[in-house]
C-alpha cells in the first residue's frame, strides 16, 4: 500500500493531538449517550428515524454535512488547483434539489410514510423493482462511503506518524462504533458538532493560506496567471472535463438523486414530525453546504498562488494529487500549534458525517428491504441486532473500499462521479417514471432501470479503455522553475503530465461516444432509464 515517504512530514504538537482526538471522542461519547439514553425505547423506528419527530434545525445540518465529506474539504481543493476556478459552481448544486423536495418528495413520502424510499417503488410498481434499485444503491453507496474514508486518511497519514492503512482502519473504526451504537440520533448530533469544526478548519486554512500568498489581490493574479480564471466558461461541448454547464447540470442532478431518490436524504426528510418540518430542514440544509462548499473552492484558490512556481507532484513533493491540500497545511502552520489538528478534525467530520449515514442507512436498507418483507414476524428484538449487526458489517465492507481506493490514479472527486453517475443516474429516471409519468408501468422502469445502466457503464468503461483518466483529463499547466532540491526523477507518480488531447484524441470516431465528460453521467442515466421506460411502457400498455 502506498506509503507517503516523499512527503514532508511534522508529527502532531500535544496541541494538535488533543483538538483532533477531542473531535473523535465526543463522536463516540455522543454515540454511547444515545444507546444509553435510548436503552429503554429499542425500536427500529427510534433507531432508524428518532421516532420520527426530531426538529428539522439539527436534520438540516445534518444532511447539509452529510453531502459535503471529505471529497469537499480535501479533493475540491486539488481540482480547483487542477482545473480552476470553475469548481465554484459546485456550491450551487442543492438548490434546485431543495426545491423539488419541498414541493413534490417530502409531501409524496410523508404521506405514504414509508421505511426507505426504495419501498415507494413497491407500492407504484412491484416488490422486484424495488429490490433491484435498492441493491443498485447499496452498491453506490458502500462505493462512496470507501471513497471518503481514503481521503481524511490520506491527511492523518500526511501529518502524523500513522500509516495510511492505520488511519482507514481508525476511521472506519470510529464511524462505526457511534453509528451502531447511537442509531441516527447519534449521527444528526454529531453531524452538527461537526458543522462547526469543518466551518472552522477550512476557514483556518484559507484565511493563513491568504496571508502567507501575500493577500487575495495577489492570489487573483497568480489565478489569472495561470488561466484558472474560468468561473464562466460556458462551453456547451459535453466532452469538456468541466465547464459551468457541466457542474451546474451535473451537479444538480447528483443532489436531486441524494435528496429526492436517495435513502441518506430521504431518511431525514421522514425523521421530521411534519411536512412542515422537513420542509424547513430541506432549506436549513442550502446555505451551511453552500458556504462550506465556497470556503474549499477558496483554498484550492489559495493553494495555486502558494505553489505558482513550484508544482509540489511534479516536483517530488506529493505522490498523489489528493495530498496537495495536506501538504500546505503543513507549510503554512508549521509554527502555529494546533491547526493542523484542527485541519484534520475538519476533514474527519466531513466523513465521518457522510460514512455514519451510509452505515445507517444501509443497514435500514437490509432490514426494511430485504429482510422484514421475508420475515416480517421478526422480534423489535431481533430486528435490533441485525441493524447493528449489518452496520458493524458494513463498516468493515467500507474500510476495504477505502483500501482500494489509495491505488486508483483518479482525484477521488471524479472518482465519486464515475461510479455513483453509473449506479445512480439511471434511478432518478425510476423515480421520474414513477411520480411524474402516471402511465409508466413496471415493465417499462425495470428496462430502463437496465438500459440506462448498462449505457451508463459502458461509456464509462469504454471512455477508460481508450484513454481518457479522469485524473489527466484536461488539466491546466503548472511550473516547477522555482523548486529546489527537484526531485521529479527520483519518484513516481500516478499522474501522467500529458494533454487531455495527447491522452485522449477528442477528434477520433470514438470521442463522440466515450468523451463524454464522468460529470454528465448521472444525467445520461437518467435520460436513458426515463426514455426507454417511456418507450417500454407504451409498448407493453
Amino acid at each position: 500500500l502506498f506509503e507517503m515517504e516523499e512527503f514532508k512530514r511534522n508529527n502532531f504538537g500535544t496541541f494538535d493531538l488533543v483538538i483532533f482526538s477531542a473531535s473523535l471522542i465526543f463522536s463516540v461519547l455522543v454515540g454511547l449517550y444515545y444507546a444509553y439514553k435510548d436503552r429503554t425505547n429499542d425500536s427500529v423506528n427510534n433507531y432508524y428515524f428518532g421516532g420520527r419527530k426530531m426538529s428539522p434545525i439539527p436534520i438540516g445540518l445534518s444532511m447539509s454535512v452529510t453531502f459535503i465529506s471529505a471529497l469537499t474539504i480535501i479533493g475540491l481543493p486539488a481540482e480547483v488547483y487542477w482545473y480552476g476556478l470553475v469548481n465554484v459552481w459546485h456550491s450551487t448544486k442543492l438548490f434546485l434539489p431543495a426545491i423539488l423536495s419541498y414541493l413534490y418528495i417530502i409531501p409524496l413520502y410523508h404521506r405514504l410514510q414509508i421505511s426507505t424510499v426504495y419501498e415507494y417503488l413497491e407500492l407504484r410498481f412491484n416488490r422486484k423493482c424495488r429490490i433491484i434499485v435498492s441493491t443498485v444503491e447499496l452498491v453506490s453507496l458502500t462505493l462512496y462511503m470507501g471513497t471518503t474514508i481514503y481521503l481524511p486518511a490520506l491527511a492523518l497519514s500526511a501529518v502524523t506518524p500513522i500509516n495510511m492503512n492505520q488511519a482507514i482502519a481508525v476511521t472506519s473504526a470510529i464511524c462505526t462504533i457511534y453509528t451502531v451504537c447511537g442509531g441516527l440520533k447519534a449521527v444528526v448530533w454529531t453531524d452538527t458538532f461537526q458543522t462547526g469544526i469543518m466551518f472552522v478548519g477550512t476557514l483556518a486554512v484559507l484565511i493563513q493560506g491568504t496571508i502567507v500568498a501575500g493577500g487575495a489581490n495577489q492570489v487573483w493574479e497568480a489565478l489569472e496567471r495561470g488561466g484558472r480564471i474560468n468561473m464562466f466558461d460556458l462551453d456547451l461541448d459535453p466532452r469538456r472535463r468541466v465547464s459551468f454547464w457541466s457542474l451546474l447540470i451535473g451537479g444538480n442532478f447528483a443532489f436531486i438523486h441524494n435528496m429526492c431518490c436517495g435513502q441518506i436524504g430521504v431518511q431525514r426528510f421522514l425523521s421530521c414530525r411534519s411536512v412542515k418540518d422537513a420542509r424547513i430542514a430541506a432549506f436549513v440544509s442550502v446555505i451551511p453546504k453552500f458556504i462550506i462548499t465556497l470556503i474549499p473552492v477558496g483554498c484550492g484558490a489559495v493553494a495555486f498562488a502558494y505553489f505558482e512556481h513550484c508544482d509540489p507532484l511534479k516536483s517530488g513533493k506529493i505522490s498523489k494529487v489528493d495530498q496537495l491540500l495536506p501538504y500546505m497545511v503543513l507549510e503554512i502552520f508549521d509554527k502555529v500549534p494546533g491547526v493542523a489538528g484542527l485541519f484534520v478534525a475538519a476533514a474527519y467530520s466531513g466523513t465521518m458525517s457522510s460514512v455514519s449515514s451510509g452505515i445507517n442507512s444501509a443497514s435500514a436498507m437490509i432490514l426494511q428491504d430485504f429482510i422484514l418483507p421475508n420475515r416480517p414476524s421478526i422480534s423489535a428484538k431481533w430486528q435490533m441486532f441485525i441493524s447493528k449487526i449489518t452496520g458493524v458489517a458494513f463498516g468493515v465492507l467500507v474500510m476495504g473500499i477505502a483500501y482500494l481506493s489509495s491505488f486508483y490514479a483518479s482525484t477521488a472527486v471524479s472518482l465519486s462521479y464515475v461510479y455513483q453517475g453509473v449506479c445512480s443516474g439511471p434511478v432518478i429516471g425510476v423515480y421520474l417514471l414513477g411520480i411524474f409519468f402516471p402511465w409508466s408501468n413496471t415493465a417499462g422502469v425495470m428496462a430502463g432501470q437496465f438500459v440506462g445502466t448498462a449505457a451508463t457503464l459502458w461509456i464509462a468503461l469504454g471512455s477508460l479503455i481508450n484513454g481518457r483518466d479522469p485524473a489527466t483529463d484536461g488539466l491546466l499547466p503548472v511550473q516547477t522553475d522555482s523548486c529546489t532540491n527537484f526531485t521529479s526523477l527520483k519518484y513516481t507518480t500516478s499522474m501522467q503530465w500529458n494533454s487531455s488531447i495527447e491522452s485522449f484524441d477528442m477528434h477520433s470516431t470514438y470521442s463522440a461516444i466515450y468523451g463524454i465528460t464522468f460529470l454528465y453521467y448521472y444525467v445520461f442515466g437518467c435520460v436513458i432509464s426515463t426514455l426507454v421506460g417511456l418507450l417500454f411502457s407504451f409498448l407493453t400498455g
